[in-house]
């Protein structure tokens, strides 16, 4: 037997959802091919069920309260703002570092919380934290320059706001070109610049993109579902299934595991609810009034609301960088619209799941609730959540809401928010109070918020010689780090998480631990200059992250 070696697909955020009626229609014939021939199932995502925080546990075997990375953008509770992460906020050696110090060869390409990126025993192309193509986005670093003369049309993804100015017909059609140019990149990297490879990822973003943008076109179940926009979304989905396929016909061999995941699934959304107007409501959050300190005039508010309000003509790309807008309107908001000394719960950022924090004596820079009144506080402030309804329906928004050790065990847990509350089916959350509108839960608009967002529920496909043809069930994201390493007869970390997905496999594979790896808090650095920050708050406002 050869050395054996695994192929590793990322469709970010795909659901079963979607692909299923795609699948039987027989629109993917290659992702059909593999399901019918190994093991499927759902995979269980993290919480919160994040790309930032996903994709770091999959790379690494740790839950976001070991790893830390919680989001796009972590809320550093010094300053009451938040910070772009990057792969060095991610603290432990991850699956390519690990495989590369055991000699194995490896190359990936467009995985997120890659940049910048660090030293393998191969080549990397980062992934959508990436500022530009400008940036230090590959390694080694002169792989870059070769890399766009390849693939002159290659681009890091295709945000949502091309949708939104643009439309339908044209968003669709940059998202396959993507496809289509990521695909040739990464045959580039294992054709020519590490042909030996031992692990190899692609990551397709397009998948996810598109379902924020317009999910209820493409879910068949949804009352609002189009055929004719469903139609034209088949492109992209069909190119990424070709490209797969043409993968699948060049390595599929007995020595070869393939695994296609998703790091989140996708549902519905339509209604946004204001985490902060409802802790104000409950008491424990309170803005500025005005003529004091920190005050936000009613005219100013109105200003604030007006460009705010561009969004839903789409103005903003015209008037004001989304990114720095969203980041203005950031700052405006934690420095002036808030009153720190009479306010003892807040939420900074959080849209999938809410993160909210007592304004901490010691903690904050303006705590004004003592440490021995710290539980009775966040208990308010989770019965707030709780409490929390929407007008039109007199449905409860949050689902649940957990205690910072509760959804968070591990030792980054103190850097965690105190508490953590996942919405209800629909629902989405926001932190802004700088809109007149005192309503508490909005409407989501088309062509400028998300309709779509993330679920507990990705997707995992295996295929190979030696998996079996079964339906998995207990799949979870945190598994396939240790799965990887053991099936390239590499010893798991002591500290992984995940277990060995035996159920995958004919035969059990063989599991080595390395009792010596002990799990260490590693000191994180922001990667990112203040232009760079710039240029990813607006990516990720394009996307809606923001």
């Amino acid at each position: 037997m050869k050395q054996r070696r695994v192929l590793l697909l990322g469709l970010d955020g795909a659901t079963w959802r979607i692909l299923d009626p795609m699948i039987q229609q027989g629109h993917l014939p290659h992702l059909a091919a593999l399901r019918e021939g190994g093991a499927h199932g759902e995979l269980r995502s993290t919480i919160p069920p994040v790309t930032a925080a996903a994709w770091t546990s999959f790379q690494t075997g740790l839950l976001p309260g070991n790893h830390g990375v919680l989001d796009f953008r972590q809320h550093d509770a010094t300053t009451y703002e938040t910070y772009a992460v990057s792969s060095r906020d991610v603290p432990s050696p991850t699956l390519w570092e690990l495989a590369s110090a055991a000699g194995k060869r490896v190359a990936l390409l467009n995985v997120p919380l890659t940049y910048p990126p660090r030293a393998i025993n191969g080549a990397m192309v980062t992934g959508m934290l990436t500022p530009d193509l400008k940036a230090e986005m590959t390694y080694p670093s002169a792989l870059r320059d070769t890399l766009l003369q390849r693939v002159p049309d290659y681009r890091i993804l295709v945000s949502q706001s091309v949708f939104n100015l643009q439309g339908w017909s044209r968003f669709v059609e940059m998202s396959e070109q993507t496809v289509r140019a990521r695909a040739r990149a990464f045959r580039f990297l294992v054709e020519e610049e590490v042909p030996d490879w031992d692990l190899a990822m692609l990551h397709f973003q397009e998948t996810d993109t598109l379902q924020h943008a317009a999910y209820p076109w493409l879910d068949p179940s949804h009352p609002e579902f189009s055929p004719q926009h469903f139609e034209k979304a088949l492109s992209v989905y069909q190119a990424i299934d070709q490209e797969i396929g043409a993968l699948l016909e060049r390595y599929d061999d007995p020595d070869t595991l393939v695994i296609a995941l998703s790091d989140h699934g996708h549902g519905a959304v339509s209604r946004t609810a204001n985490v902060n107007a409802a802790l104000a409501e409950a008491g424990l959050l309170e803005l500025a009034r005005s003529g004091q300190k920190g005050s936000l005039t009613a005219l100013a508010r109105a200003a604030m609301t007006a460009l705010l309000r561009l969004d839903r003509w789409n103005l903003n790309r015209r008037l004001l960088p989304r990114g720095r807008r969203r980041r203005l309107v950031e700052q405006v908001q934690n420095s002036v619209g808030i009153a720190w000394d009479r306010t003892k719960a807040y939420m900074i950022h959080g849209w999938v799941y809410a993160y909210v924090n007592v304004n901490l004596q010691g903690r904050e820079p303006n705590g004004v609730v003592p440490p021995a009144e710290y539980e009775t506080v966040r208990q308010q402030a989770a019965d707030a959540l709780r409490a929390l309804r929407d007008p039109e329906t007199g449905k409860p928004v949050v689902s649940e809401v957990l205690f910072r050790e509760q959804a968070f065990p591990g030792i980054a847990s103190e850097e965690a928010p105190d508490l953590v509350a996942a919405p209800n089916p629909g629902y989405e959350f926001t932190a802004s109070l700088l809109q007149s509108s005192k309503a508490r839960v909005r409407r989501n608009l088309w062509r400028r918020d998300h309709t779509g967002t993330h679920s507990m529920d990705g997707i995992l496909l295996a295929h190979g010689a030696a998996v079996r043809q079964a339906q998995v069930t207990d799949a979870a994201l945190v598994d396939l780090f240790p799965t990887v390493l053991a099936w390239l007869g590499l010893p798991i970390p002591a500290y992984s998480q995940g277990q060995v997905l035996q159920t995958l496999f004919e035969q059990p594979l063989e599991v080595a631990i390395d009792d010596a790896a002990t799990l260490e808090q590693f000191s994180r650095n922001r990667a990112y200059s203040p232009e760079d920050e710039a240029i990813i708050d607006e990516r990720l406002s394009s996307l809606g992250y923001m």
